[in-house]
């Protein structure tokens, strides 16, 4: 991971070269673990804009079939300009590639029941543009022509920051209001920005939530322990139902504006729902980058911070194993050394 952020996710990808040369990069990266990638391109609808996900399948024995259970875990690889992306988002890109590169070597040794997508989504930054025309043209199109169902979707969008001095950690205004638990909890912790953001639906998303949190807790067992400061989660449940104005909708806005809203809010939301999680260190509103745009470069790959990204990557290959049906999950402890010799080189 190590040499992903220092190579070519802390360069800016904000314009088109600029990306271009990101996605050439995780292509290889995916296919020096075997699988094959694919371009999906798409327009942006108000600048008319090219975008361009990167995509890559692990198919499962019933892939195509209304028996497969799809799991998909993303991460956006575009920037704001004038950023590096070190954390925002080369973490998120970096965690992705190492599960793909960890389930990958698994499927040489044990089965595994169902589909897992990689996908690395283009323009965030320019209204979720890239993550909204995959679920549109690709995800629902696919769900609806083979009754395939998504049983869990994972965004992760900065992994990497893990800051716990108190008062580092800013949160939006209506936090408190929205989240009155979160923010207590915030409070004993001291505003430290020693956690990871857990954001999801309070129904639709619940046990994706509890099988996630399952695999960060253990990940904290195995790496943690003897860190001073122990990592935490925090969850912040959203109930989009009761959202009947656009005042409260816009007053919500700050815990929605990335991907995963494009798999709260679809053409078809009200007849398919897509279980999803946003998993973030909450970006800018932590330590220096509340400040500094231009800080998110190689000064935050600290040896404290690339634990931080070990531990939240392990906890996204171990909800995989699990929820993928693999036959590894009752051995993955075991596995433990052979998985993390990755670390954060």
């Amino acid at each position: 991971m190590k040499h992903d952020l220092s190579k070519f996710l802390s360069i800016s990808r904000h314009n088109e070269t600029e990306k271009s040369v990101a996605r050439a990069a995780i292509k290889r990266a995916l296919e020096a673990v075997g699988l094959n990638s694919m371009t999906h391109t798409f327009i942006h609808e108000e600048s008319n804009e090219i975008g361009a996900n990167v995509i890559a399948v692990q198919k499962g024995p019933y892939f195509g079939t209304g028996n497969d259970k799809m799991l998909i875990l993303s991460a956006n690889y575009d920037t704001v300009e004038g950023s590096p992306g070190v954390d925002d988002n080369g973490s998120g890109v970096a965690a992705v590639l190492e599960a793909a590169r960890v389930l990958s070597t698994l499927d040489n040794l044990y089965s595994r029941q169902n589909t897992i997508v990689y996908v690395f989504f283009d323009m965030k930054h320019k209204a979720l543009a890239g993550s909204h025309a995959f679920v549109e043209d690709v995800l629902l199109p696919l769900m609806e022509r083979t009754n395939t169902k998504v049983i869990g979707t994972v965004i992760a969008d900065g992994l990497l920051h893990f800051d716990p001095f108190p008062a580092s950690q800013a949160m939006p205004p209506e936090f408190e209001s929205f989240f009155p638990e979160a923010a207590q909890l915030l409070h004993e912790h001291s505003h430290m920005g020693d956690f990871i953001q857990i954001s999801s639906r309070n129904d639709v998303d619940e046990e994706l939530v509890r099988r996630y949190t399952r695999a960060y807790d253990r990940s904290c067992q195995m790496l943690s322990a003897d860190w001073e400061f122990h990592p935490w989660s925090l969850n912040l449940q959203m109930n989009i139902g009761n959202i009947t104005t656009l005042d409260r909708l816009y007053k919500l806005h700050p815990f929605l504006y990335s991907d995963h809203s494009s798999f709260f809010f679809h053409s078809k939301q009200k007849t398919v729902q897509i279980p999803t999680i946003y998993l973030t260190d909450t970006l800018n509103l932590r330590g220096v980058r509340q400040y500094c745009v231009q800080c998110d470069g190689l000064y935050m790959m600290t040896e404290q911070n690339m634990k931080f990204l070990a531990l939240m990557t392990d906890s996204l290959i171990r909800l995989l194993i699990e929820m993928s049906g693999s036959s590894a999950a009752g051995v993955v402890d075991d596995l433990y050394s052979f998985m993390f010799n990755i670390d954060v080189e």
